[in-house]
């Protein structure tokens, strides 16, 4: 058996309000969380791995765990626990933030829901009709979204990005490091040659700092068999989505993941 676990942001369970906006969407678990999950699998006898390091023939139980966007808590919170139980583990930055030490419209939007929505009506804005509204919008578009509604151009989003230096000492610990996209566009929004040029980017970018790309995650999860036969031709090996659609001859493209959230068992 292969389990491929999909995680992004982690804090101590002590720094984390239970209206945050990561939370309630689920792309923030405590660091106690990540804990108990590993503690299970290996419990349960299972071989941990990288994506490129999985073993598709095997008869051993195996995991991996994937962490995407590259936020600077995972250098914190998920690196000492790894470290703890010698295991390894995949990261999927959004390069470009990471390069560039901003953050994505996304983030400046929960800042947003975080300080000034109600109780009551944030999972509207996380997991209702405005999100999927702004999600919709190109980066561009949820650029000027966000200049409309923040009161003053000197808020500032309290997460971060790897750096470059961080990025490049998980590499040497021989965690993997994945492409992800260089400014988390969606890629089934795109046209072919922006797909293109943003893969290329993004491989030009982990290059550029040392870091070779055997696999990729899909922006949301979101592909087709375009992205599919982009990836392919430059040189990458596996991807990851959430569900597979099973619309190629490429399982490898089209790998499985488990969205894992705080109160979830898996």
């Amino acid at each position: 058996m292969i389990d491929i676990l999909m995680f992004h942001r982690v804090l101590p369970k002590s720094s984390i309000a239970n209206n945050d906006a990561y939370f309630i969407r689920g792309t923030l678990i405590s660091q106690e969380k990540l804990e108990s999950v590993i503690l299970k699998y290996l419990k349960n006898n299972y071989t941990f791995k990288t994506i490129s390091n999985i073993e598709s023939n095997s008869s051993i139980n195996q995991v991996a765990l994937t962490f995407d966007d590259g936020y600077t808590d995972n250098y914190l919170y998920v690196k000492p626990i790894l470290e703890k139980y010698d295991i390894k583990a995949t990261f999927y930055p959004v390069i470009g933030y990471c390069k560039e030490q901003k953050v994505a419209p996304l983030d400046y939007y929960y800042h947003y829901v975080n300080e000034n929505i109600v109780k009551d009506k944030k999972e509207e804005w996380i997991i209702g009709k405005q999100k999927k509204t702004f999600l919709n919008y190109s980066i561009n578009q949820q650029k000027e979204f966000l200049k409309a509604i923040l009161k003053t151009n000197n808020s500032k989003s309290k997460v971060s990005y790897m750096s470059i230096k961080q990025l490049q000492e998980l590499d040497s610990l021989n965690h993997e490091i994945g492409g992800h996209s260089m400014y988390h566009e969606i890629y089934t929004k795109l046209n072919t040659n922006e797909i293109l040029q943003d893969v290329q980017k993004t491989i030009q970018s982990l290059s550029e700092i040392g870091i070779d790309v055997d696999s990729y995650a899909y922006t949301d999860g979101q592909y087709n068999s375009t992205i599919v036969d982009i990836l392919k031709n430059e040189h990458i090996k596996y991807a990851c989505a959430i569900k597979s659609k099973k619309i190629t001859n490429y399982v490898n493209f089209e790998l499985e993941r488990k969205f894992v959230i705080e109160n979830e068992i898996i």
